[in-house]
């Protein structure tokens, strides 16, 4: 069983490098998309599509050195190969509201906060289980013409939770994804880290969003690199992750014009065992919660347009005796389209401020790191995004000197 999802995960990640098909006849409507690197598959990405099969794959490498401060200094590429197949099971099987998701992911590449800086916010999103491995593997269930949705399989916290598209801006792994303080303290799963898990999301209201998901705590067996994200074992004694999340969405119901913005609450609690800080006994159960929000402030064009200026922030926080990171705190700003004519393109400042636990062993008080990056998007399916970040008092104990950080991300879309 194991082997053959390695063979799954193996065609998922590596499907982009199919190439491009043509018509010799003329007949076909040939579709070659600008937004893929494959483009249309001559026709076949559009047919599939409407068969109910999507297909995604994206390619993304950071070239990151630090030519002052840190422990030495050096420089580390490293990258992150994606896929994803969506089954819409409605129109391949007649079943109302249903899809299929798997994905898999391909990760190679050397750590430079680790090898050169020492700092706890890793300076490059992207790495992480350098390995072939197998990620998503859910059902989702849409209900209530689209007011419910329940998705139940292997899948991770960090996909729905304390989590926004807006993050994944940022080249730093503080901020893109999650707030970074949530899976260092405990087992909030995060990509690409699947874990069996459900996740239900209603709308009761026009602007007003739940979520309540509860996940397998065994999260760092499921991670281990011997399974290559096939570990499918339940233990429940290892705990349980509960979380609930509301959501705000100002200017998101439908006839809404105004500048778009989502305000998020959560709390969450597990049941494993959680070792002091303070004294290291152990004991059953870790809780904390968070905020979150983004909002336009700005926007060019009229009502819909993704134009202009955009802040963002997160604060977490949990009981300092059992939780590294008891407040954490991240945010900054983006502008679409500063410049006349690159109205795709995305300049962006972030933040991020990590307070270590007073019971954490050794005299550590905080760590913070800005993320400044100007994101040029080429074309539809290629973006290159010089990169500047500097960490302040890298590993938190102030042995370290601060950090310049310099480099580039590129990203592809097959």
């Amino acid at each position: 069983m194991r082997n053959a999802l390695l063979v799954l995960a193996s065609l998922v990640a590596f499907g982009a490098a199919g190439v491009s098909y043509a018509s010799d006849s003329g007949m076909m409507h040939i579709i070659e998309s600008e937004d893929y690197l494959t483009g249309g598959w001559g026709g076949m990405r559009e047919k599939l599509e409407e068969a109910g099969v999507d297909f995604k794959s994206s390619y993304t490498a950071d070239v990151l050195g630090n030519p002052s401060g840190g422990k030495s200094h050096g420089v580390r590429y490293n990258h992150s190969l994606g896929a994803e197949l969506n089954f819409d099971l409605e129109k391949l099987a007649n079943l109302d509201g249903l899809m299929f998701r798997v994905s898999g992911l391909y990760r190679a590449g050397r750590n430079l906060s680790e090898d050169y800086i020492g700092n706890r916010f890793v300076v490059s999103s992207i790495y992480g289980c350098q390995q072939l491995r197998l990620y998503a593997l859910n059902l989702e269930q849409s209900m209530f013409d689209g007011r419910v949705a329940l998705k139940i399989g292997r899948t991770s916290a960090g996909d729905d939770f304390a989590s926004s598209p807006l993050y994944w801006i940022y080249v730093n792994n503080a901020i893109d994804g999650n707030p970074i303080s949530l899976p260092i303290d405990l087992p909030f799963s995060t990509y690409p880290n699947a874990v069996w898990g459900a996740r239900l999301k209603a709308k009761p209201f026009e602007r007003v969003v739940s979520l309540t998901g509860i996940y397998d705590g065994n999260v760092a067996q499921v991670g281990s690199r011997e399974y290559h994200g096939t570990y499918f074992d339940i233990r429940f004694k290892k705990g349980v992750f509960a979380i609930q999340e509301f959501q705000y969405l100002n200017n998101g119901a439908k006839g809404d014009t105004g500048m778009p913005g989502n305000y998020k609450i959560g709390g969450y609690y597990d049941t494993g065992k959680f070792t002091s800080l303070e004294d290291s006994s152990q004991r059953r159960g870790n809780f904390g919660g968070y905020v979150a929000a983004d909002q336009m402030l700005y926007r060019e064009g009229g009502p819909g347009a993704d134009q202009g200026l955009t802040a963002f922030g997160a604060i977490t926080f949990a009981p300092s005796e059992y939780n590294e990171f008891p407040f954490f705190i991240d945010g900054g700003v983006f502008y679409k389209g500063l410049i006349h004519g690159r109205d795709k393109d995305i300049a962006a400042l972030g933040f991020a401020y990590g307070n270590w636990s007073d019971d954490f062993p050794g005299d550590l008080s905080h760590e913070a790191m800005i993320d400044l990056s100007y994101k040029i998007q080429i074309n539809g399916w290629m973006y290159l995004q010089p990169d500047l970040q500097y960490i302040f008092r890298p590993g938190g104990s102030g042995d370290i000197d601060n950090a310049l950080v310099l480099g580039t991300r590129l990203g592809i879309t097959f």
